[in-house]
């Protein structure tokens, strides 16, 4: 996949699972390229949510979001 396509579908996942309200993302640059970035700030804040949340991620990129 082109590198700019990689930058347009990670904002894209991003701004989808943002409006789900199931999660919030954010996004950066690193070396140049569009990357998602997820906070785990919080000390309740287990494994499950982590796992949750790379699941909407993914359901999200394959066009099979929530």
């Amino acid at each position: 996949m082109p590198e700019t396509k990689t930058d347009s579908l990670n904002s894209k996942i991003v701004e989808q699972v943002n409006e789900s309200g199931k999660a919030y993302l954010t996004q950066t640059k690193l070396r140049g390229h569009t990357v998602i970035r997820i906070g785990l700030g919080n000390v309740l804040t287990t494994e499950r949510h982590l796992a949750d949340a790379w699941d909407l991620i993914q359901k999200t990129a394959s066009g099979r979001g929530d």
